[in-house]
């Protein structure tokens, strides 16, 4: 086997969570033969690179499978094509979660236990007898809350220490919750009315709770991450028989003869097979203008038609260019793990020293004389103060903070830790068409009543994520607009408060409504209520906007350097951007392949298109925007408006949370120091310990809620 063998890639199923990612990592990597091995937990996809001196890694398969298997997930290897099933794999997978009937039971439990616990507390003029009664009844609630809560944990933990040798935060978790558990039983049955289950269920309510929105927000990002070229078109026609046939588009093979009609996004690789053809390639290679094709010229898919043609598939789908680069970009999420693993190393190093410093509060307390029970009793205090609420809970919780924050702003976050990646990043490199060239346009009435459509067209220039409708000059009054309807490719209907219906789309597509149009132009014409009232007239300008802000880019660092990366062949194109500072560079007639070829570094890349997904894919950090293909594709950051101010944004925001996560560590290192020495005096119970454990949370919590908002950007 040379060095440059064929990697081995495994789609994994089973996993609740990212420790059970990195158990079966840590595994595999550990296999003879095995050069290294990354798990994905949001895609599912396990990339193990052999030993270059392997010849054969039939073997090295089979002990993959079965080593994986051993530990208790499925695993599947992926064959040629594997992206064509891809979604509906992770679509099922996403079935497997932590069940919401689980938590719902954990947090009904732990509700009364803490309502009766608190009736205890208050006390008043009980007696003892009384106060036992409701410890036992508060303890009837909570103590299954726990046992329920801590399994998916413990099952996740035991077998990571089992299979992997790895003490996981999951295990002590467990742990933990076993302690809470043993101290209530004890003091019970001792005749005590001291019990910890209502603080110790609510606070595994929270963790499982936690647990359940991190990996609702991971699958919500992953559902959506292929292309969707062409969603409600499920069939082509195909020549079969000596005749026109339907088929569904997964069902065409290489070598068959599919129709194409105009403004479809083409779904397969292919040669023209009649005489002439036109199309347009904007999502492919960024650039609009049209091409004109004769018999046997190859077409990719994801190009537009702007013609009816009939092509021969070379490529179906699952082998299609587009299918690749999807294939590329899903397998560099698994290279984007350098934070994750930094993390998993210091998760490993608290739960030992968590262990350690319950041991050894232990071993004072033998020193000291104590009984046996106490030297128990003392071991589970310890487990309780160093209880991992920082990165058990606050971390999780402090991911969801930031989705949120970024969110409102109109950001998608997929992967919290491009934060960490973006507060570093030098190189800066961004697609020129349609991200840094803005679209400009402007509406021309064609009769009296096209002064009547202004005010609609004014609240689409603000509602719509088209680009040629977002680059409307919007002036004067406005009617509030209260449905859109979007046809990729086509236009859009509109519908006001007011009743009046709108209709924006070329010639083609206003016929398709029912309406006569006198020319063919191909700027979009603009319909009131079934009425052609005027048409949009588009053109291409360098956005002001733009050159703005890539001089505040620039003034975040001294060291910033920005390239701009186009497929325009046009010589001189990048200038003026060149000219606006020596640290920002252009270069030109490149193809999606060379794109990606340029970045270098920790780097950072913008793009709006189809085209860019490699590029996305190789940089460490991806922004995306607005809405020029469907899905969401790999990227860490989707801007959902093109405003790159949202950028400058995100950066600052960046270096925040960067900060934010520092302190807070130190916060939870002198928490845990202070805790250590009390502890090791003998100053902690079994509920001071319940105490400070709930304290510690507060801190933290307090310490992350920083990062609920995203300041405006300071310029």
């Amino acid at each position: 086997m040379s060095a440059e063998a064929p990697q081995l890639i495994y789609f994994v199923s089973g996993m609740w969570c990212s420790t059970c990612a990195k158990n079966i990592r840590e595994s595999v990597s550990q296999l003879e033969g095995v050069h290294s091995a990354d798990l994905n937990y949001a895609s599912k996809l396990l990339l193990v690179r052999p030993n270059p001196t392997i010849e054969d890694s039939g073997p090295l398969d089979q002990s993959i499978q079965t080593e994986v298997a051993r530990i208790g997930f499925g695993i599947k290897k992926q064959s040629e094509g594997w992206i064509l099933n891809f979604h509906e794999s992770l679509k099922r997978e996403s079935n497997r979660k932590i069940p919401w009937t689980l938590i719902s039971l954990v947090w009904f439990l732990a509700m009364w236990s803490s309502m009766l616990a608190f009736a205890g507390y208050i006390g008043g003029d009980l007696s003892q007898g009384e106060l036992y009664f409701l410890a036992i009844a508060s303890s009837s609630f909570g103590l299954p809350a726990i046992l329920l809560g801590i399994t998916p944990f413990g099952k996740s933990g035991l077998r990571a220490l089992w299979f992997s040798k790895l003490l996981t935060l999951d295990f002590f978790i467990f742990f933990g919750g076993l302690s809470a558990l043993a101290i209530s039983v004890i003091a019970l049955f001792s005749g005590s009315n001291v019990t910890y289950a209502d603080s110790g269920s609510m606070i595994v309510a929270i963790l499982l709770l936690a647990k359940k929105i991190e990996n609702t927000i991971t699958t919500s990002l992953t559902s959506n991450i292929l292309f969707q070229l062409h969603p409600k078109k499920k069939t082509v026609e195909v020549f079969r028989k000596n005749q026109w046939v339907p088929a569904e588009v997964p069902q065409i093979k290489r070598g068959d003869l599919v129709r194409v009609f105009r403004l479809e996004t083409i779904p397969f690789d292919g040669a023209l097979e009649s005489e002439s053809g036109e199309i347009n390639n904007h999502l492919m290679s960024g650039e609009a203008r049209p091409i004109y094709l004769k018999k046997g010229d190859y077409i990719f898919a994801g190009a537009i038609a702007q013609s009816d043609f009939e092509l021969s598939v070379t490529s179906p789908q699952g082998a299609r260019k587009i299918d690749a680069w999807a294939e590329a970009a899903l397998l560099s999420e698994n290279n984007k793990t350098q934070h994750m693993k930094m993390f998993s190393k210091i998760e490993s190093g608290l739960v030992i020293f968590a262990f350690c410093g319950a041991i050894l509060i232990s071993c004072i307390q033998a020193l000291r004389g104590a009984e046996a029970r106490f030297i128990v009793e003392s071991f589970f205090v310890g487990i309780l103060i160093f209880c991992p609420c920082l990165f058990a809970s606050i971390i999780p919780l402090m991911k969801q903070m930031v989705h949120l924050a970024l969110q409102k702003r109109g950001v998608m976050l997929s992967r919290a830790d491009a934060l960490l990646d973006l507060a570093k990043a030098k190189n800066f490199y961004f697609d020129k068409t349609g991200t840094l060239e803005a679209i400009e346009s402007s509406f021309l009435p064609i009769n009296e009543d096209g002064e009547f459509a202004a005010p609609y067209l004014n609240s689409l220039a603000e509602k719509s994520k088209h680009p040629i409708l977002r680059g409307l000059k919007v002036t004067g009054e406005q009617k509030f607009i209260d449905e859109i309807v979007e046809h990729s490719g086509k236009g859009l209907e509109a519908k006001a408060s007011d009743g009046t219906r709108i209709i924006v789309g070329r010639a083609s597509f206003l016929k398709e409504m029912g309406l006569e149009v006198s020319n063919e132009s191909s700027h979009p014409f603009v319909s009131i209520n079934q009425l052609v009232v005027g048409q949009i007239i588009v053109k291409s300008i360098y956005d002001s906007n733009a050159h703005q802000f890539l001089k505040n880019l620039l003034a975040l660092g001294r060291d910033t350097k920005i390239e701009i990366l186009s497929g325009d062949p046009t010589v001189g194109a990048g200038g003026s951007f060149t000219n606006l500072d020596n640290r920002i560079s252009y270069s030109g007639n490149l193809t999606p392949e060379g794109k990606s070829e340029r970045i270098q570094g920790p780097s950072v890349f913008v793009g709006d298109g189809l085209n860019d997904t490699l590029a996305l894919a190789k940089a460490h950090v991806g922004f995306r925007l607005g809405h020029r293909i469907l899905g969401f594709a790999p990227v860490d950051f989707h801007l959902q408006t093109p405003n790159l101010d949202l950028i400058l944004a995100t950066i600052q925001y960046s270096r925040k949370y960067r900060t934010v996560l520092i302190q807070t560590g130190c916060a939870a290192f002198i928490y845990n120091a202070l805790a250590f020495t009390l502890a090791g005096l003998g100053k902690f119970s079994p509920l001071g310990a319940v105490l400070s454990m709930l304290a510690s949370f507060l801190i933290m919590l307090l310490s992350v809620s920083r990062l609920s908002k995203v300041q405006e950007v300071r310029k």
